[in-house]
C-alpha cells in the first residue's frame, strides 16, 4: 500500500524572514553583575592612616587594571635569596582604591565579589569598614555592602590586602614548590541584586545552583537543577523559580517552573528534575558539546529579578577494575600534565584570555588531562576546558605541610568553596582529597563526598611516604617517580610523573601506562617550566625547568610537546626536534605517520618506521630516530600516507650559522581562528623575536639583548628594571607581553638588536563592544512544539502527547504548544466521517501511539488542518502505522509535494505493520505483534512554510481510490535556524 501526501499550504508567496517569528524568551533580569576590573589605584606597602580615618588620602598611587600583581618581577624573582618557605618575596600589604557610581532601587541588596585575592583581604565602602576574608587566596568570597553604599552617588572601595606570612592560613606557614604571588589577581565584580535572588554557589553546601546528572545513558539523561532562593526583602514574596535547559543554538529543549512563597529572611532550596530523551548528545574530549542551564527567579507578575546560567555538559565517569576509566560507557585513557595558573613578570595576576590560551595549547598538543596544582584555579581556565573538552582534576590549596586546627578548617572550607564554585563544570573529572605527598585527610574527602557525592574523590599520595593505597577515597592518585604499583583492588592515576626534555623517558613511561586499564592515566609534572624557590636552574636559580615539560615559562613549545601531538593527534603532523631533542649521531622525528624520509639539502638520507620495543610497545608513534650526524644545513622530513606514495606532512628546520635578523611573531594559537582578542585593558599576548641568520635559519642558543618597540593601543608589561625590555632568553626566542588598551588598534610591533636586521609584525584588535554584560542576558529561542496522540476513547495515551479521543467524525481544537503558544488544529475527512480505532498490547517505544489513530476508509484524504501559527518554517513529522497480515503487502510510500514549493518531505517512507492475532482469555478484541518495534521509530518527516496569516493545510491520500490511509499521531515542531541543518 502507498500514499501520497501532499501540502496545501495557505501562504502567500514571498517570505521575508522564515524564522522571524521564533519565540524569543525575555530572560534578562533587572539583576546587575557588572565586571569592574577597570579604573582602579594602587599603592604598594603600609600607609600611615587607615581607610577610615579623616586624614586618609589615594593621591598620587598608581592607576592599574585587574588583574594585577603585588609587583612586576623577572624571571628570576627579583634575584631573590628566599628559600621554598618564601619569607620575604611579595610579603607585605598592598591597597586598591576605586570609586564607583552604584545604581539600583531602594531595596536592592548590593555585593562585591571577588575571585580570589592574595590572601587576607579587608573591605572598606566610604570609609566604612565591612569585614575580612581570610579562608585563603584561590577562592571566591564577598561581601555584603547593602548597608555602605550610598544608591545613585559615587562611591569609594578601598582594600588592604595582606600577603604576609600567616601559619593560620592554606597553604601558607610551611614551604612549598610554587610561590604566592601578592596581588588582587583575579576578577572582580559588582553585584546588584532584587532582594529576592539566588544565593551565592559558595555560601553554604545548599547555596547558589548545583546542576547534576543523576542517570545517563548514550539515549538519555536525567538533569537535576538545585537552587537556593533567598528572600532579603522586609515582606513576604511570592515568586517563581524557571528553570530551562538549551542547546547550543540556544533553543529551548526543556523547560521547568514551580510557584513559592518566601518569609522575609528565609531561604528556599528548590529543585527540578527533567531530562533529555530525544537527539542526545553527550560530552567527551573529541565531542564537547555544551548544554546550557539557565536559571530565573521571577516575581508574580513573570518579571526576571535574577538570572544565571551555568555549563550542562552531559557525561558519565565510572572507575571499573580490569576495566579503567569509563567515559560515557567506553574506556578512556587520560593523558596530560600538571599546570600552575602563574606567568613570568606577572605572577598569579593572569588574565582570562591567558587563561583560556593555556587551554587551547594543552588540547592542541593532543592530551586531554590537566591536574591543577596546587591550589583552585581561575573560572576562565575551567571554563575554556568545559569548551575545548580537556579533563580536569583539582584539589585544595595544599603542598606538604599541615597546620593547626584553624588551619585544618580554613583548608577545609577553601576546598568545599571550590566544589561549590567548579561544581558544575562537565570537565571536573574529580577533586583532591589528601594534602600532596602525605596522601589521604578523611576530613577533606567527607567534604567532598557531601558537597559533591557525583565525583570521585583522589588521595594525592606519594611512594616514599603514607597510604600506599587509595584509602578511603575513590582513586589511588600517585607521584609515580619510582615505578609506582598499585593494589589488586586498586586503579591508579599518576598525578605527576617525570620524563626527559628530548621525550625518550616520557615516552616509555606512557607506554607503561597505556599498556594496562588498571593505571588508568598520568599527568607529567609539569606542563610548563614555572617559578619556585627550590634552586633548581644554574642561570635563573628561582625558575624550576621540568624534563618532562610541553612548554618554557613563556608557553614556547619544547620538544615533548611535539611527541604528544604525534602520540596523541590524528591530523598528519611530522616535527624535526630542536637542539633539545637531538642526539650526536641520531636525528629524532615526531611523526603520527607510519614512515617518513629525510632529506638533508634535499638530498635523500633514506625512508625511515619507529624501532618498536618493550619500551615503547604501547605507543602509537614512538618517535623516529635516524642515524645520522647532522652538523649544519637543511632537513626535511616528509611523512608518507599509509599507502607509502602520498605525502601528508612535511617540516623543515635549518641550523642557523651567524645571526643575522630578527623576525617577530605573535603567538601562533592567540591569533588562530576562534580566539578573539578584544581591547578590554586587561588581556595580554604573547610575542617573540626569532633570531635566524640570513637565509632563515634557527640561532637555537641564548638570545642577544633584544628590545621590542609597540605602535598602538597597548603597553608593553616591564622594562629594563625587570629584564622585560629589551629582554634576553633561549633556544634562539626573545619573548615580549603586551597588555592591550581599551581601543581597537592596529598594534605593531618592532624588534631590535645590536648588529642584527630589526623585524615587525601586526595584530589587530577588535573592540570590546561591552563584551561582559552588567546582566545575565541570554538570548534564548523558545519554538513551537506541539505532539498529538490520536485514538478513540479506550485509546492509551502516549506521554507527553495531547490525547485527542473521538469515537467518529471530525473534529477542531485549540491546543496549548509546549511553550504556551496556542495552537488551533482541525481534522477533517472529505465526504465521510473519519474512522477512530484501537488496539492495544503493541510494544516499542512509541507503543501507545501507534496502537491507535485513525483511518480513512473510503479512500479519502485526511486532513490537518492548522491555524493561529507564528510566521516561520515547520517541521511536521506524522506516523502510520499499518495492521496486516502480509508484511509484504505494504509498499514503499513515495511523497510528493504538489501545491507549495515550499513543502519538502521524504522521498521514501515504509509504514510499519504488526499481524493481527487472537486475544487469550485476558481480553477480546484484536491486537497487533511483530513489527511493532519499527513502528515506534518510523515516521515521515515534512517541512513548510507558514506567512502572516499563520494558516496551513496538510492532506494526507492514498495514490488509487480505495486504499487506506492511517493516522496515529503528529509531531509539529518551528524550526529555528540552528536546527535548518539538521533537517
Amino acid at each position: 500500500m502507498s500514499l501520497r501526501i501532499f501540502f496545501l499550504c495557505l501562504i502567500s508567496c514571498v517570505v521575508l524572514d522564515v524564522f522571524g517569528q521564533v519565540k524569543t524568551l525575555e530572560t534578562t533580569s533587572i539583576s546587575v553583575r557588572e565586571n569592574i576590573n577597570l579604573g582602579w589605584r594602587y599603592h604598594k606597602g603600609p600607609v600611615k592612616h587607615q581607610p577610615s580615618s579623616a586624614q586618609w588620602s589615594a593621591h598620587g598611587w598608581e592607576e592599574v587594571s585587574l588583574p594585577h600583581s603585588y609587583a612586576l618581577t623577572s624571571i628570576n624573582l627579583d634575584n631573590s635569596t628566599d628559600d621554598k618557605s618564601q619569607q620575604t618575596f611579595h610579603r607585605d600589604i598592598s591597597f586598591y582604591q576605586r570609586t564607583l557610581n552604584i545604581s539600583g532601587r531602594p531595596d536592592s541588596k548590593v555585593y562585591l565579589e571577588f575571585e580570589g585575592a592574595h590572601q587576607k583581604t579587608r573591605l572598606w565602602v566610604n570609609g566604612q569598614y565591612v569585614g575580612e576574608h581570610a579562608v585563603g587566596a584561590y577562592t571566591p568570597f564577598h561581601f555584603d555592602i547593602s548597608e555602605f553604599v550610598a544608591l545613585g552617588q559615587t562611591n569609594t572601595l578601598t582594600l588592604e590586602l595582606d600577603n604576609r606570612r600567616n601559619k593560620q592560613i592554606p597553604p601558607d606557614g610551611h614551604t612549598a614548590d610554587y610561590v604566592l604571588f601578592g596581588g588582587l589577581y583575579r576578577d572582580v565584580y559588582l553585584n546588584v541584586l532584587d532582594p529576592l535572588h539566588f544565593t551565592f554557589d559558595w555560601d553554604s553546601n545548599t547555596s547558589g545552583i548545583f546542576v547534576s546528572t543523576p542517570a545517563v545513558t548514550k539515549k538519555d539523561a536525567t538533569v537535576t537543577v538545585r537552587s537556593e532562593v533567598v528572600n532579603a526583602d522586609k515582606k513576604p514574596r511570592k515568586f517563581y523559580v524557571q528553570t530551562y535547559i538549551v542547546d547550543q543554538q540556544a533553543v529551548v529543549i526543556k523547560r521547568k517552573r514551580t510557584e513559592h512563597t518566601l518569609d522575609s529572611g528565609a531561604t528556599r532550596l528548590v529543585k527540578h528534575t527533567t531530562g533529555i530523551d530525544e537527539n542526545l548528545q553527550l560530552w567527551s574530549p573529541d565531542s564537547p558539546y555544551l548544554y546550557k542551564v539557565v536559571s530565573q527567579v521571577l516575581n508574580e507578575e513573570g518579571k526576571v529579578l535574577h538570572s544565571k546560567t551555568n555549563p550542562l555538559g552531559i557525561r558519565k565517569f565510572e572507575l571499573v577494575l580490569n576495566k579503567g576509566l569509563l567515559l560515557n560507557g567506553e574506556p578512556i585513557e587520560i593523558i596530560g600534565a600538571n599546570r600552575h595558573q602563574h606567568f613570568p613578570y606577572i605572577g598569579d595576576a593572569v588574565p582570562n584570555n591567558l587563561h583560556r590560551l593555556d587551554a587551547l595549547k594543552f588540547k592542541r598538543s593532543g592530551m586531554n588531562l590537566v591536574r591543577l596544582a596546587h591550589y583552585p584555579h581561575d573560572n576562565a581556565f575551567l571554563q575554556a576546558c568545559d569548551e575545548l573538552g580537556l579533563i580536569v582534576v583539582e584539589e585544595p590549596p595544599t603542598w606538604i605541610g599541615m597546620g593547626d586546627e584553624l588551619w585544618m578548617a580554613r583548608l577545609e572550607e577553601a576546598a568545599r568553596r571550590m566544589i561549590r564554585n567548579h561544581r558544575n563544570h562537565p570537565s571536573v573529572l574529580g577533586w583532591g582529597a589528601g594534602i600532596n605527598h602525605r596522601g589521604t585527610i578523611k576530613r577533606l574527602h567527607y567534604a567532598a563526598k557531601e558537597e559533591d557525592p557525583t565525583r570521585i574523590s583522589m588521595n594525592n599520595g606519594t611512594l616514599w611516604t603514607g597510604e600506599q593505597h587509595s584509602g578511603i577515597t575513590d582513586l589511588y592518585a600517585v607521584m609515580d617517580y619510582r615505578g609506582a604499583k598499585r593494589q589488586a583492588d586498586d586503579l591508579l592515576f599518576a598525578m605527576e610523573h617525570s620524563g626527559s626534555t628530548d621525550s625518550l623517558s616520557l615516552q616509555e613511561i606512557v607506554s607503561r601506562y597505556k599498556g594496562d586499564p588498571n593505571l588508568i592515566g598520568l599527568a607529567s609534572w609539569s606542563a610548563h617550566d614555572s617559578q619556585s624557590f627550590i634552586k633548581r636552574d644554574e642561570q635563573y636559580p628561582n625558575l624550576s625547568v621540568w624534563q618532562a615539560a610541553s612548554w618554557d615559562a613563556f608557553r614556547l613549545p619544547k620538544p615533548n610537546y611535539y611527541w604528544y601531538q604525534s602520540e596523541l593527534t590524528s591530523e598528519p603532523m611530522v616535527h624535526i626536534a630542536d637542539v633539545r631533542g637531538q642526539f650526536e649521531q641520531q636525528v629524532q622525528v615526531f611523526t603520527n605517520a607510519s614512515e617518513i624520509e629525510l632529506l638533508h639539502n634535499d638530498r635523500p638520507v633514506g625512508r625511515f618506521k619507529a624501532t618498536r620495543g618493550a619500551q615503547n610497545e604501547h605507543l602509537n608513534s614512538p618517535s623516529i630516530l635516524v642515524p645520522f650526524h647532522w652538523q649544519s644545513g637543511t632537513l626535511t622530513a616528509l611523512a608518507y600516507h599509509s599507502d607509502g606514495k602520498r605525502v601528508v606532512a612535511k617540516h623543515q628546520r635549518t641550523k642557523g650559522n651567524d645571526a643575522a635578523k630578527l623576525e617577530v611573531t605573535f603567538d601562533t594559537d592567540m591569533t588562530a581562528d576562534g580566539f578573539d582578542i578584544t581591547a578590554d585593558g586587561s588581556s595580554i599576548i604573547l610575542a617573540y623575536a626569532k633570531v635566524t641568520d640570513q637565509q632563515g635559519g634557527l640561532i637555537d642558543k641564548d638570545t642577544p639583548e633584544v628590545r621590542f618597540e609597540l605602535q598602538g593601543h597597548g603597553q608593553i608589561v616591564g622594562d629594563k628594571s625587570i629584564g622585560a625590555n629589551p629582554v634576553t632568553w633561549r633556544n634562539g626566542h626573545a619573548p615580549v607581553m603586551i597588555r592591550v588598551g581599551t581601543k581597537a588598534t592596529v598594534l605593531t610591533l618592532t624588534a631590535h638588536s645590536e648588529g642584527l636586521q630589526s623585524g615587525s609584525a601586526s595584530l589587530t584588535l577588535n573592540a570590546s563592544g561591552e563584551a561582559q554584560s552588567k546582566h545575565d542576558a541570554t538570548r534564548l529561542l523558545d519554538p513551537l512544539t506541539l505532539n498529538v496522540d490520536f485514538g478513540n476513547h479506550e485509546q492509551h495515551p502516549q506521554e507527553n502527547f495531547y490525547v485527542w479521543s473521538h469515537q467518529s467524525g471530525n473534529d477542531a481544537r485549540t491546543l496549548t504548544a509546549d511553550n504556551g503558544q496556542p495552537v488551533k488544529v482541525a481534522l477533517s475527512g472529505s465526504s465521510e466521517p473519519l474512522h477512530w480505532d484501537n488496539t492495544w498490547g503493541v510494544p516499542g517505544d512509541l507503543s501507545f501511539l501507534i496502537e491507535d489513530g485513525i483511518n480513512n476508509t473510503n479512500g479519502q484524504p485526511i486532513t490537518l488542518h492548522f491555524s493561529q501559527l507564528p510566521q516561520g518554517q515547520y517541521e511536521l513529522k506524522t506516523w502510520h502505522h499499518m495492521l496486516s497480515d502480509d508484511g509484504d503487502a505494504i509498499r514503499p510510500l513515495r511523497f510528493t509535494s504538489q501545491h507549495s514549493k515550499n513543502a519538502q518531505s521524504v522521498s521514501q517512507y515504509r509504514p510499519t505493520f504488526g499481524k493481527r492475532i487472537a486475544i487469550t482469555e485476558a481480553g477480546g478484541g484484536e491486537r497487533g505483534d511483530g513489527g511493532s518495534n519499527k513502528g515506534a521509530a518510523g515516521f515521515a518527516l515534512h517541512t513548510f512554510t507558514v506567512n502572516e496569516q499563520g494558516k496551513a493545510s496538510l492532506s494526507m491520500a492514498a495514490p488509487k481510490g480505495n486504499q487506506q490511509v492511517r493516522l496515529n499521531g503528529f509531531r509539529l515542531s518551528q524550526l529555528t535556524p540552528g536546527a535548518v541543518d539538521d533537517i
